[in-house]
């Protein structure tokens, strides 16, 4: 901006200095050469008063023509009517040509008076000025001529030529110091603006302008520093208003998406890249949902919502993710009901539907497993109410299996409280110090004798003393059951119980020479009611809900329980738990 508003200024004085010079030059030429036409006829005149006094018998035009020029220094012609030069001082007569049609000299003999006139002379190369005038001798008219050339007015010319272009350039560089530092005065406030406005368009926001002019670019500095302060404070409150709303977005357990009609993202939480699977810089906004949404059934569902304006709700299975999504699509509407988009709600019930599947098994299975022993009781005591009673071996039998059959259900009510109140506790509401060892020791001679029945023998290992915080009923019923159920699958060999540490951890090894079991099976193992074989478990009196009852007991003092095991070899379980020593 400066250089071209400098350029203009140097432009428009040099032209105005040329202007100038011209019209100065050319008026002074005019001015001077009116002088010179003067000048010349006054001379022309006197030349004629004086050839005009002289003696007409002795005047000889030639030499009167040399004694003026010595006198007035100007060129001498004179010329009679036909035009026939008499006498010249600065050419031969003889060699020159006629000059009955020069301007000066053929105006003189129509006029009688004094005439002037200006050409370039041939014969000398030169501009001259030319003043002829009529006299009379002996009855004859001739016509004096003098002439003198403009050399004068070549110098004076070239003079004015050099003082113009000296003008200028003085005139240049003068315009030139005055117009950077008025163009810096001008523009400095307006190289701040373009700065600041540059500035503001990076992201700075709220810059100020500092400025002393009381003009209008002063007022449009104020003006810009109040537009620039209320931008600063709404672009904080943007900023602030965004980052509360993704925050929200962010602390959302759903995925939330937004679509706008060309079906690119335009905004999108973090959660949803979780439930999809993704990560977290996988898509940024204004990329093609596509990208995303690689479900036929979604993607019509967010077609429809553009297109029709449609709110859906639909539950499907993403199998690429093994996971069970319930979608919610509903169109994005502006206060004249354009829609300009969709949103999607991403609600991952994976968990949800294996929990209610797990219950109504949970609810099938003790349904089972109560109805089981209750309808031998009832049928046996109907056995017995309808006569049996009366035969006393036959009563008695059947009463041993009432009472196997009520202490099944007793221990069936009992495992499905415990794992009731396992499950709902959060962590051990009165903890104490636990000597592990010890419950080991307890356990042992406890099932000993149900181990002797099957000639199996039970070996320890205690590579140390250890203890735990937690309840000691717990800690003992989680080591009945590991160790019961070993010998429940045992049918020959031994049951060994280790105790180790590793790390900060107490290392606890279960293992049997048993009928062990698939790897397939090792997933479901801690489920509830859950048997790899059921025929022996139910002959064993199993309830099903051993190792799940394990299982939460170790969850529940944030423990970790793993299981390996080789079909007609045995099984072994490993369950560490916090060291309170550690």
């Amino acid at each position: 901006m400066r250089k071209k508003i400098i350029g203009s200024y140097l432009l428009l004085i040099v032209l105005l200095a040329a202007i100038f010079s011209w019209i100065v030059r050319d008026a002074l030429l005019d001015a001077m050469l009116i002088q010179f036409e003067h000048n010349l006829e006054n001379e022309v005149e006197l030349v004629k008063t004086m050839i005009e006094n002289e003696d007409n018998e002795q005047v000889n035009f030639q030499e009167f023509s040399d004694a003026i020029k010595e006198k007035i220094n100007v060129r001498v012609t004179i010329v009679d009517q036909t035009g026939l030069v008499l006498s010249d001082t600065d050419e031969n007569p003889e060699n020159m040509m006629n000059h009955i049609n020069r301007d000066e000299i053929k105006s003189a003999f129509e006029t009688g008076k004094t005439s002037v006139s200006l050409r370039y002379s041939d014969t000398v190369k030169a501009d001259y000025l030319y003043a002829a005038t009529v006299f009379e001798m002996d009855d004859s008219k001739y016509v004096v001529r003098i002439s003198k050339p403009l050399l004068e007015l070549k110098a004076f010319n070239y003079k004015m030529l050099n003082f113009a272009l000296v003008a200028i350039m003085f005139a240049s560089i003068l315009a030139s110091v005055m117009a950077v530092l008025m163009v810096r005065k001008i523009t400095k406030p307006i190289y701040a603006l373009t700065k600041a406005a540059n500035d503001i368009a990076d992201g700075d926001y709220g810059r100020k302008i500092y400025t002393q002019s009381k003009d209008q670019i002063g007022d449009l500095t104020a003006s810009f520093n109040k537009m620039s302060l209320n931008l600063d404070a709404s672009m904080k409150e943007v900023k602030k208003r965004n980052i509360e709303l993704e925050s929200i977005l962010n602390s959302m357990i759903n995925g939330i998406i937004a679509i706008d009609q060309n079906k690119n993202i335009l905004m999108i939480n973090k959660i949803s890249f979780e439930i999809l699977g993704l990560p977290d810089d996988f898509i940024s906004e204004n990329e093609s949902m596509y990208k995303i949404i690689r479900n036929d059934e979604v993607a019509e569902m967010i077609e429809k919502s553009i297109t029709m304006g449609e709110s859906q709700v639909k539950e499907l299975k993403y199998l690429n993710l093994d996971k069970v999504l319930r979608i919610y699509v509903n169109p994005i509407m502006t206060s004249s009901l354009e829609i300009i988009g969709s949103i999607v709600v991403i609600q991952d019930v994976t968990q949800i539907r294996k929990l209610e599947k797990m219950r109504s098994d949970f609810v099938s299975n003790v349904s089972h497993e109560l109805k089981t022993p209750l309808t031998s009781i009832k049928g046996f005591v109907d056995t017995l109410k309808g006569g049996a009673i009366e035969n006393q071996k036959t009563a008695l039998r059947f009463l041993e299996i009432i009472d196997i059959e009520s202490d099944r259900l007793y221990r069936l009510i009992n495992d499905i409280l415990l794992l009731s109140e396992i499950e709902t506790m959060e962590r051990e509401s009165d903890p104490s110090e636990v000597y592990i060892n010890e419950i080991i020791d307890e356990v042992i001679e406890m099932l000993s004798l149900k181990a002797d029945d099957k000639n199996l023998m039970i070996k320890k290992r205690l590579n140390g003393d250890f203890y735990i915080n937690a309840n000691r009923d717990r800690i003992k019923q989680m080591y009945i059951n590991l160790v019961d159920n070993a010998i429940k699958y045992t049918e020959a060999g031994e049951i060994a119980v280790s105790l180790d540490s590793e790390g900060s951890w107490i290392k606890t090894v279960v293992s049997d020479t048993g009928i062990g079991f698939d790897a397939k099976y090792k997933e479901r193992l801690f489920e509830r009611f859950y048997r790899v074989d059921k025929g022996r478990s139910r002959l064993s009196g199993g309830t099903g809900l051993g190792l799940s009852i394990v299982k939460h007991i170790v969850l529940l003092y944030k423990g970790k329980i793993s299981v390996d095991s080789t079909p007609g070899k045995g099984t072994s379980f490993e369950i560490l738990l916090p060291n309170k020593h550690s």
